[in-house]
């Protein structure tokens, strides 16, 4: 039997590995393999093109590293985290960091504490037709709302914030909640994501072109004949058509752009700065204030923004947009001196933006179209968050699926 798998993100990488072993399998990928994953490569060390961590809750990607022996690379650290108002960053860790930060009342600071731990139990399917807007003011008021939330939610969605569903927030509280006495722990994988990627890939043939499917060409991939094809991509890209004879809702994406910058000398003691600033960014990540800078030999921080496929941000040049972040990134002490390299990139769809009632929009692995599946993004382990984890899960999934419907267990 041949499978066809269009993508070879997480989800496609997952797929193929969970049959190969089963049928022939081929993937194919127009970018670079690894989707979101995938990473920049100097001469003496690699590091994604998009930020990257892992939790204690991702039980899929936790147990591929384990089966992969990758293990003794896995470390897990407290990561500093802070807030940027006015153009000062103040750490946001302790308690004591907590109780001193300005623009929350202490009364506000309780609240948000006793939502923070409330989230961890709720279920957050029951508030998947709730607007974020709407349940924030109800359970917190307008001052946590708009001194607290609201800039975190524009530099995410942008204008779409206000269709963005409270699920999406409670689940992300719920799985950001793994706090320590000094902060939150993440996980990373030491020498970066890339290993894990070569090591899923390998004994999988991939082929890089572009794939144009069509609604009665289905199994005809690139002039190549297959009996099942698994999509991965994301789905904007099958084509209205096609989309349409799937019976496919329809589905809004975000788009992110990152600029990733090294430097010769910390911009920060912190990690992870989400940015309350009217600013290209949204969030200012220090990666090696995270990891040991021995690793790579120079300073590395992503200025991190979210956009939309039609939005100005995505569609603006290379060279505009690295100005446009070495300018709002001079607020917090860069200093162009000091910038041994800059890299933008994009990704045109990184992500559905979780709408109210998004639950409905959820895309089954089986399609109307037999021996044609989906799966990644918009599959059910990546409600009502996108992960490494979720994707993974999709990719096992779908594979499992797919066996049993042809009988290869």
């Amino acid at each position: 039997m041949k499978i066809a798998i269009v993508g070879a993100g997480l989800a496609g990488l997952s797929a193929a590995m969970n049959l190969r072993e089963h049928a022939e399998v081929k993937v194919f990928e127009k970018d670079d393999v690894g989707g979101l994953a995938s990473s920049y490569c100097k001469d003496h060390y690699c590091i994604e093109k998009f930020y990257h961590h892992c939790f204690r809750q991702d039980e899929e990607l936790l147990k591929l590293i384990k089966e992969l022996k990758l293990s003794n690379k896995l470390v897990w650290k407290v990561a500093k985290v802070g807030y940027a108002v006015d153009d000062k960053i103040y750490p946001l860790n302790t308690p004591i960091e907590i109780l001193r930060f300005p623009y929350l009342s202490f009364y506000d600071k309780i609240k948000l504490a006793m939502f923070t731990i409330k989230s961890r139990k709720r279920d957050y399917v029951l508030e998947d037709g709730r607007g974020v807007v709407d349940g924030i003011k109800k359970e917190l008021g307008d001052k946590l709302l708009n001194n607290f939330f609201m800039p975190l939610l524009k530099s995410k969605f942008g204008e779409n914030y206000k269709e963005v569903s409270y699920a999406w927030l409670l689940a992300r509280v719920s799985i950001r909640s793994n706090r320590k006495y000094s902060g939150e722990e993440l996980g990373y994988l030491r020498q970066g994501f890339h290993q894990l990627i070569e090591r899923m890939r390998e004994g999988i043939e991939i082929e890089n072109k572009v794939v144009k499917l069509e609604r009665f060409r289905r199994f005809d991939v690139c002039g190549e004949k297959f009996d099942a094809v698994i999509y991965t991509a994301p789905i904007p890209e099958l084509g209205e058509e096609f989309r349409n004879a799937l019976n496919l809702p329809k589905i809004k994406y975000q788009s992110s752009v990152c600029a990733l910058i090294a430097l010769k000398d910390s911009l920060t003691n912190i990690y992870w700065t989400n940015v309350k600033e009217e600013t290209i960014f949204g969030a200012l990540i220090e990666h090696t204030n995270f990891m040991p800078l021995e690793d790579y030999g120079e300073h590395l921080i992503y200025l991190a923004s979210y956009s939309t496929p039609d939005g100005w941000l995505f569609n603006k040049n290379v060279d505009e947009l690295e100005k446009l972040y070495i300018k709002d990134a001079k607020k917090f002490g860069l200093d162009e001196r000091n910038i041994n390299w800059i890299k933008i990139f994009k990704a045109k769809y990184s992500g559905p933006i979780f709408e109210k009632g998004y639950l409905k929009k959820i895309t089954d692995y089986k399609t109307p179209i037999k021996g044609f599946y989906i799966a990644g993004m918009t599959s059910k382990p990546n409600y009502p968050e996108r992960s490494m984890n979720g994707s993974i899960k999709a990719g096992k999934e779908v594979a499992e699926v797919l066996k049993r419907d042809f009988g290869l267990i």
